[in-house]
């Protein structure tokens, strides 16, 4: 068969339909026990939408552009909603997950989130054994291991092994931003449906606190300085009383012209004193208003919530994958062998000896079983 032909084909795989369904059974058994192999995990997420704060005189503008898949967002930010999936991968970010307190839903292993990782979770057969054989391979060579029970792990400075964790960590803990509506989603993938909920809600409050502190950053700076200027004024103001009212009781019945004059500029100091402290005390309630104005109010769009079901893996797709994979493959192979039947030499057969014989078209020899 050196072009295709259909019906050959056909009364090829009816005769080789034994080999089909032996290769389909062999992977419908693989498909199950790696279906079963790996352990299974839940996902918990939550959507939230923070106020987008926007400068312009744009008005209802911004969002009737956003229906419309225009982003018209002036916002001001460095650090805009679009690099928050950024922060969520960050090395500071994640650290401060792993010291998250979790529990399992069945109240079996009470204990913290990079513990759990470590020691409470389960792999696939294959993984043990390419687990046991890098651990074997690394012990060769080094023979120092992984100090885990310090108190806490430096985000600038990782180890390795802390490397290794963190990167497994990024393919846990996951964030996306919508383009047009700002919603931000957080999903978490766990073996347990109650760590995965618990890890979610810790990242959202996370994620929540270093935008309020990055959105604040300046009017807290500013807060504190002018909350540094009133000490200052205040201590001043009260030396001035001091000075003032040891000078007026020590001077009740003085008449001189000098006298007076000194008192006169002792009142105006303190007068000076406390406009001045007045003032800066005005600053700072207005700071406080600043601040408050620039902290983000959240809304939580979705909760988090424990899931019923796992995420993965999903058995019913790897069965029907392995079993097209096979089906295909036979296919494939019953094919390959009708093109190129054994006992034919193509390098040594003349190219044009087949058409000349054939008026133009490649004999086709019949199907053998």
């Amino acid at each position: 068969m050196y072009e295709f032909d259909l019906i050959t084909l056909l009364r090829t795989l009816k005769a080789k339909r034994k080999r089909i369904f032996i290769n389909c059974g062999i992977a419908a058994v693989a498909a199950i026990v790696i279906g079963f192999s790996i352990p299974k995990q839940y996902s918990s997420s939550v959507s939230l939408a923070p106020e987008m704060q926007e400068e312009g005189n744009l008005g209802g503008m911004s969002s009737l552009a956003s229906i419309a898949g225009v982003n018209l967002n002036n916002s001001s930010d460095a650090i805009g909603p679009d690099l928050y999936p950024d922060v969520v991968s960050s090395n500071a970010f994640l650290v401060d997950l792993l010291d998250t307190q979790v529990e399992t839903a069945d109240g079996s292993v009470k204990t913290t989130f990079m513990q759990y990782l470590l020691r409470h979770n389960k792999r696939p057969w294959w993984g043990l054994a390419v687990g046991g054989i890098q651990k074997a391979v690394k012990s060769l060579f080094k023979k120092d291991k992984p100090n885990w029970s310090k108190q806490k792990i430096d985000p600038q400075r990782l180890t390795p092994e802390e490397e290794g964790l963190i990167t497994r960590l990024r393919g846990i803990v996951s964030c996306s931003v919508d383009d047009n509506s700002g919603i931000i989603s957080i999903s978490v993938s766990a073996q347990d449906p109650l760590v995965a909920k618990t890890i979610v809600d810790t990242a959202t409050a996370h994620l929540q606190l270093f935008i309020t502190q990055y959105r604040t950053n300046k009017a807290r700076n500013d807060l504190a300085y002018y909350q540094q200027l009133e000490q200052e004024a205040k201590v001043d103001y009260a030396e001035a009383q001091r000075n003032y009212a040891a000078y007026s009781d020590t001077h009740q019945d003085a008449a001189l012209q000098s006298y007076l004059v000194k008192q006169e500029s002792l009142e105006n100091e303190l007068q000076l004193a406390y406009n001045n402290y007045s003032k800066i005390r005005q600053q700072v309630q207005m700071a406080q208003a600043k601040v408050q104005e620039k902290t983000p109010a959240f809304t939580v769009v979705e909760k988090a919530n424990v899931p019923n079901l796992p995420s993965s893996p999903r058995k019913k797709l790897i069965f029907i994958a392995f079993l097209f994979l096979a089906f295909a493959g036979t296919v494939l192979w019953i094919y390959t062998r009708l093109l190129w039947p054994k006992g034919i030499n193509l390098s040594s057969a003349p190219s044009d000896a087949p058409l000349a014989a054939s008026g133009g078209k490649a004999p086709i020899p019949h199907a053998q079983s």
